[in-house]
């Protein structure tokens, strides 16, 4: 069973609360005994702690006393939930198991709940926690601090807290050990630790062909559509989809990228059928028009020239005892004719070279950027890191065999994944960025694993700053050392085991300064 329960409480006065009163699951997470004293006197609250492996969310009860005494006591309700796991209905699990102590194991006098001295059964609270389905939290988690003198308060309406805890990796408890939420009617008359929202929409980019459109999506059932416009050479083609339908994976070509809050489309527009033109164009017909034009001018002129030649030199140049010569016939001189009878020929026919489509030098071969809803215009990214073309009839003339290329492009990002601990940060980052252009090769499932968790850890390396704790810094390395052995990943494991051991940085300050790899 993912969820464990631990139910705890000062049943006996001289007992406290060191034995648990039920156990289910694994109960060996902490329940913390402490005053509270923000919660302005609230009967019943929420308290949440974020560990690195796990989430514990606390009901705690403080109108109870033992049952052989009148003396003030506490009860706790402590439910533990896997880090990237999140149980559906979570506020009205606590509530259900909160009533279902309260009437069977203690009695009420009207003002105060009592400990009844005979044990506690566990099989009821095992059918309501089988009753809620857990599924897997898709976001980036957080961890609150391990100091957990340090609380925030939140006044909210218990309708607020439900919408929370449906959401509730908020990245401001990072700077608190316990987030405590208390129930009141009218949150206005109270002053919370934090102002956040109790319901949250994440913003997911969006993607096309590895270029980013500047188009942005959050409600998750709201619907987007991106087109590609028409070329020369190829087709317009446009994709409709909502952030609900992309994160169904029989949509072709659609990935996402929870923990980014990424989108990634990849769209292949169809090649036009290429047509040979059978008539001459406008252009061409008008410059042999005015070519024909110019004939009659150009030979009357040579004409014109011949004759004057002939009767210069009968006049000057032929001898006085001769009889004048008879003027010969005109030479003509013409200029040469193509095969059309063009005095001016033109080059062969042929493409237009400011039309023409670049080959396989990383150009664009034609390819539009792609248009979006908004009007805004994409971002360049690096031509290494766009999508591969899938489609082997899509007429790249560069690259007739797109599969064998695409599964190249695989083996070798998957081998530089396996030897992470050599790869840097800026590498890393184009191997993440085109890794779901990979989903139909074997063994994507592993390496997409993989990928997603060495992200996890790029993140926080590149995250780390001056006001990181050593404690905090010292638990996150090993969590994730031991995540990367877990995966395979032994060379990442030495190096993040470097970090903390002898022969690597001598603290958390130098450590920052590591920050390009791992």
């Amino acid at each position: 069973m993912a969820v464990s329960l631990k139910i705890k409480g000062n049943k006996r006065t001289n007992e406290g609360i060191g034995n648990d009163l039920v156990s289910i699951g694994d109960n060996r997470f902490p329940v913390i005994d402490a005053q509270y004293p923000g919660t302005k006197g609230a009967t019943d609250f929420i308290v949440i702690r974020h560990l690195h492996d796990k989430s514990v969310y606390t009901i705690v009860c403080k109108n109870v006393t033992p049952c052989d005494s009148n003396r003030e006591g506490t009860l706790y309700i402590s439910v533990s939930v896997p880090v990237k796991e999140h149980v559906e209905g979570l506020f009205n699990m606590l509530i259900e198991l909160q009533n279902a102590y309260k009437s069977m194991c203690m009695t009420y006098d009207g003002s105060m709940y009592h400990f009844m001295a005979r044990n506690d059964m566990a099989q009821p609270f095992e059918e309501i926690i089988a009753a809620h389905k857990v599924s897997r939290y898709p976001y980036k988690t957080v961890a609150t601090s391990d100091d957990t003198t340090s609380m925030a308060y939140l006044f909210m309406t218990p309708e607020h807290i439900s919408d929370l805890l449906n959401d509730p990796m908020r990245g401001e408890f990072s700077r608190y050990g316990q987030v405590v939420l208390v129930p009141v009617s009218d949150p206005s008359q109270y002053v919370s630790t934090l102002n956040i929202p109790a319901k949250i929409w994440r913003s997911y980019k969006i993607y096309v062909n590895g270029r980013q459109t500047g188009q942005t999506l959050s409600d998750p059932n709201k619907t987007v559509t991106i087109t590609l416009p028409e070329t020369a050479s190829h087709e317009s083609v446009s994709a409709t989809f909502s952030i609900a339908q992309a994160r169904d994976t029989r949509m072709p070509g659609i990935a996402v990228d929870d923990e980014a809050q990424i989108i990634y489309l990849n769209m292949q527009p169809k090649l036009k059928p290429v047509v040979k033109p059978t008539v001459e164009t406008s252009e061409l017909t008008e410059k042999r028009a005015t070519s024909g034009s110019k004939k009659p001018y150009i030979l009357i002129a040579a004409g014109t020239i011949a004759v004057l030649a002939v009767l210069a030199y009968v006049l000057f140049f032929s001898p006085k005892d001769e009889k004048p010569q008879k003027p010969k016939e005109n030479n003509r001189i013409e200029t040469p004719k193509n095969q059309d009878g063009d005095n001016n020929p033109e080059a062969p026919d042929g493409d237009n070279p400011d039309e023409a489509e670049t080959g396989a030098d990383g150009t664009d071969n034609g390819e539009e950027t792609p248009e979006t809803t908004d009007g805004k215009n994409p971002e360049e990214t690096d031509p290494s890191d766009k999508l591969l073309n899938q489609d082997k009839d899509s007429g790249n003339k560069a690259n007739p065999d797109v599969n064998a290329e695409l599964l190249k492009n695989y083996n070798s990002d998957k081998a530089a994944i396996n030897k992470a601990e050599n790869l840097s940060f800026d590498r890393f980052r184009k191997i993440h960025r085109r890794h779901t252009n990979y989903d139909k090769q074997a063994g994507y499932r592993e390496f997409k694993e993989k990928v997603d968790f060495i992200n996890d850890v790029v993140g926080y390396i590149r995250g780390l700053n001056e006001e990181t704790s050593l404690e905090d810094y010292k638990a996150k390395i090993k969590s994730l050392a031991k995540k990367a052995g877990e995966l395979g990943l032994n060379g990442l494991k030495a190096k993040l085991d470097q970090r903390l051991g002898d022969g690597g940085p001598k603290d958390i300050s130098e450590s920052i300064k590591i920050n390009n790899n791992f």
